[in-house]
């Protein structure tokens, strides 16, 4: 069984996340509320968004042809690099309310974060790009879950270790680099 498709949506995944304001609402939730409800909103938004994104990736596989599926999914590595290093750091994480429901807000506030987010333009991508969906969509849940795990637990020492910038430029480097490389054919 050839696992590329699962390492490498983990790592995209997982490298595009950290830092990402989607782990910065998980670090700022996780902070005021209940651990295991925040988790669990995260991981049931992550589920929908993904199989969203694969299930509509393995139908563009079957419609559209896939060398150009390939040549526009390394367009979209590329664009989304560019996006990372040329946007600014910073948190739009602020709540003023209390949350009534921990789980259901968690929940909410991630689907809405990333719907047509860049996670799931990846899974979109890559579901296309490999015929496997089942292992794009395992290794984005996991990537995603790892990430929101760290967020969770460790994620204010993270910022302290290394700046959000730096490891933007990092995440963005590597989407264009990946992009260059599905458009060689590699």
């Amino acid at each position: 069984m050839d696992l590329t498709p699962l390492l490498t949506t983990f790592g995209l995944i997982a490298l595009a996340e950290l830092g990402d304001k989607t782990q910065l609402t998980i670090i700022a939730l996780s902070a005021g509320y209940d651990r295991v409800k925040v988790f669990t909103g995260v991981i049931l938004a992550f589920t929908l968004v993904t199989g969203l994104g694969v299930l509509v990736g393995n139908t563009l596989l079957q419609v559209i042809a896939p060398a150009l599926i390939k040549t526009l999914a390394g367009l979209l590595f590329v664009i989304f690099g560019i996006w990372m290093l040329a946007s600014k750091s910073g948190s739009d994480t602020g709540s003023s309310s209390p949350l009534r429901n921990p789980l259901f807000s968690t929940f909410s506030m991630i689907t809405l974060a990333e719907m047509g987010d860049k996670t799931q333009l990846t899974a979109i991508t890559l579901s296309a790009k490999y015929d496997s969906p089942y292992l794009v969509f395992l290794g984005a849940v996991l990537a995603l879950a790892s990430i929101s795990v760290m967020g969770i637990l460790i994620g204010r020492k993270l910022c302290e270790i290394a700046p959000l910038s730096k490891i933007k430029v990092g995440a963005g480097a590597l989407f264009i680099v990946f992009g260059v490389l599905f458009l060689i054919g590699f």
